[in-house]
């Protein structure tokens, strides 16, 4: 059992302030990942233990308690920012912030990184993040779309990968369509959904998108919602641009439902529909809580024997088979970056062969208040390079 107590905020706070008066001792430094804060890259492991000591009276010794997932659990919790890293916790001086272009209508260019031009060159993502929650219909979405790719995209910039959040289109289920849904949904039933979503998405990625797009991207990921189908049947997919083929080239979506979507939501239940060779890059195309499926803690959680142990298997098999370099997820409403840090955290250690990573962002909440900054939930839900972010006010397109 672990002897980590309850740290708070502050306890981290304070062992931050002794690390940086007194620096690290030698064998305390870390391998895998650092504590971001400010300038300053520190060991997460030495940070918990020092941050016990106000409650312990001590300082807890490095065989106590793990580092990795346990240690950046309890950082990530508290909402502090862990990276994968290499510098062993010792880095100083290199800014952490990112600065903001300017405001200039609707729509705010915003990157969390000065990414500049020969990093997004051939290599990066930009994620379309959405200021609210997006607005229905077909026409929105193309207005959205040709406004990032044209007016506010980053000047002479070329990114493999452009990612909108889940649900960025949403349709009303196909009248008179019945289809299995839950753990029995089948793969005849997708398609059948899949073939509707494509006609609704050719409303959306238009010729005109696909033009504004060429020279710019490589490949679109749009997410799409079919909702309000009988008995609250509904579906959360993915879809696939190839901007030089000007085609959509794959459906996937949501495989690992949450809790209260078990028996409404359809199920992708290939797995292998999330895995695909594309821009020259072996790419992971994630639903929104399928990132979960990498969670040590959503792990803990299953029956061994049930469905939601097995399909986590299959996945992390097959990922780890296929040895991703880019990972893009499609979440909906994400108005904290606690939803997805510690998933993203265990996925960066366990499949080392991934470099660039990427939520898409919708960043509301509805049930009230947002929790967190937008400039914390973005830079917390990406990876440290190769990620430039384009701000819109969805209030502009509706």
């Amino acid at each position: 059992m672990s002897a980590v107590p309850a740290i708070s905020k502050n306890d981290v706070h304070a062992a931050i302030a002794l690390v940086r008066r007194e620096g690290v001792p030698a064998g305390r430094s870390s391998t895998k990942f650092c504590l971001v804060s400010g300038s300053d890259h520190l060991p997460p492991k030495y940070i918990v233990a020092l941050a016990a000591q106000r409650l312990l009276g001590r300082a807890l010794r490095p065989d106590e308690f793990s580092g990795g997932s346990e240690t950046n659990g309890v950082l990530a919790e508290q909402g502090f920012d862990v990276r994968p890293c290499a510098c062993g916790g010792t880095k100083k001086g290199a800014s952490a912030s990112r600065p903001v272009l300017p405001h200039s209508g609707p729509v705010v260019a915003a990157p969390p990184k000065a990414v500049g031009r020969s990093t997004l060159s051939g290599s990066g993502i930009v994620r379309l993040i959405c200021g609210a929650r997006t607005p229905d219909g077909t026409a929105a979405g193309e207005k959205m779309l040709l406004g990032a790719l044209t007016r506010h995209w980053p000047r002479e910039a070329h990114a493999r990968f452009v990612i909108t959040p889940g649900g960025f289109v949403r349709a009303v289920w196909p009248r008179g369509v019945v289809l299995a849904t839950g753990w029995q949904s089948r793969p005849r039933d997708f398609d059948v959904l899949a073939k509707y979503a494509a006609q609704v998405l050719s409303r959306v990625v238009t010729d005109r998108v696909l033009r504004a797009a060429a020279g710019k991207a490589d490949v679109l990921t749009i997410g799409i919602d079919i909702v309000d189908g009988p008995d609250n049947r509904h579906a959360e997919l993915v879809g696939v641009f190839d901007v030089g083929k000007k085609k959509l080239v794959r459906w996937t979506g949501k495989s690992y439902p949450t809790g209260d979507q078990e028996s409404t939501l359809l199920h992708v239940t290939d797995l292998d529909s999330h895995l695909l060779r594309i821009a020259g890059e072996r790419v992971l195309v994630l639903g929104c809580h399928d990132l979960n499926m990498f969670s040590p803690r959503g792990r803990a959680n299953q029956s061994p024997d049930g469905p939601r142990r097995e399909r986590c298997d299959e996945m992390r098999a097959k990922v780890a088979s296929f040895k991703p370099t880019f990972v893009l997820q499609h979440p909906h409403s994400t108005d904290t970056p606690n939803i997805w840090r510690m998933p993203w955290l265990s996925l960066a250690r366990d499949v080392p062969s991934v470099h660039t990573w990427a939520s898409g962002i919708a960043y509301y909440n509805n049930r009230g208040k947002r929790r967190a900054p937008l400039r914390r939930v973005q830079e917390q839900t990406r990876s440290e390079h190769g990620v430039t972010d384009i701000v819109i006010d969805p209030k502009g397109y509706s």
